[in-house]
């Protein structure tokens, strides 16, 4: 059986024959139409908002001033591509190159953090993004619907020339502690254009994974019946035990890990690592319904990148053995 074969399984709701890891069971491609920015010197995203990156991973470059002051000028630094006149199928060929044809594949349509909700906070500053959906109501809905409406019109696309086995959707709404938005806020607004993503992916006949890092499990609910099949990066400061109890196998949890844990700080011995990955597997892979995953925070460290293959490797070892201990 391969890794892609093993991932079907558990994103069927099944027991699948060890515990996917999911840097080993998955390739994950940003299309080149929305990631050559980053590619660039600059590393401006699609958004043309600048990045960096350093010991905690990609981020938004704060040390340089927000691309946009006034959201109801959003259309002077947006500009979207002709789709058609895009060159798919020379650009996918050469990132499908890469790609083990044994491992399953995903598309993640990163379009500056996220789908609507981030590229606006990363555009403007997080607080004046806040401010402006409550100052500048209508002119958020209108990048919001205009993004959605580019968003619905390439995942055609990529399915046509990717061939992906999910395409991920999402946001960040949430902090380590609460979300950015209420409730109310969320379902009034930002559901519907989350709604018509995972439909656009339906209709391809593709799996959605949603994206939605920190403490957003009010909002899981909500995906669940939306159509999502699996959430990553699912982490601990959530309470996985009562959405695995809630869920089962409705929802694979894609991640577990609790990056705050003192397994994941700098100088964690390796025992403390290799233990903590043993006790998410323990807790959250009875009867399938988990792919584990650090949720991809590797940063430019050399001791960052050694936790990362301490968990990634005792994943492969305990993972693979553990439904066979089951039995």
């Amino acid at each position: 059986m391969t890794e892609r074969e093993n991932y079907l399984m558990t994103m069927a709701g099944k027991q699948p024959e060890w515990v996917p890891n999911f840097e080993d069971a998955c390739d994950m491609i940003i299309p080149a139409l929305l990631g050559a920015h980053l590619m660039t010197e600059e590393k401006r995203d699609f958004f043309s908002v600048p990045w960096t990156i350093n010991d905690a991973g990609p981020m938004v470059d704060n040390h340089q001033p927000p691309v946009m002051e006034d959201v109801t000028e959003w259309k002077k630094y947006v500009h979207f591509p002709d789709l058609d006149q895009f060159d798919w199928e020379n650009t996918s060929r050469a990132q499908l190159e890469a790609h083990d044809p044994d491992k399953a594949l995903m598309v993640m349509p990163n379009m500056g953090g996220g789908t609507i909700f981030m590229p606006l906070l990363n555009m403007m500053g997080f607080e004046n993004a806040l401010c402006a959906l409550l100052e500048e109501p209508e002119a958020c809905m209108d990048f919001f619907n205009c993004v959605t409406e580019f968003y619905e019109a390439c995942i055609p696309y990529f399915v046509k020339y990717y061939h992906p086995d999910a395409i991920i959707v999402g946001d960040d709404l949430c902090t380590a502690s609460s979300a950015f938005v209420s409730m109310d806020y969320y379902k009034r607004v930002l559901k519907p254009f989350y709604q018509r993503e995972i439909d656009a992916v339906h209709q391809c006949k593709v799996l959605a994974e949603l994206h939605m890092c920190g403490k957003c499990e009010p909002f899981v609910e909500d995906f669940v019946e939306m159509g999502v099949t699996s959430w990553q990066p699912a982490q601990g400061i959530n309470d996985l035990a009562g959405l695995k109890k809630k869920y089962g196998n409705r929802l694979v949890m894609n991640g577990t890990w609790t990056t705050s844990s003192p397994a994941w700080r700098p100088g964690a011995p390796e025992e403390l690592v290799r233990g903590e990955v043993r006790k998410c597997i323990d807790q959250f892979a009875v009867g399938g319904g988990m792919m584990f995953w650090t949720g991809g925070q590797v940063g430019t460290s050399e001791n960052q990148i050694q936790l990362s293959r301490w968990a990634d490797d005792e994943v492969r070892k305990y993972g693979r053995e553990f439904y066979r201990k089951e039995q």
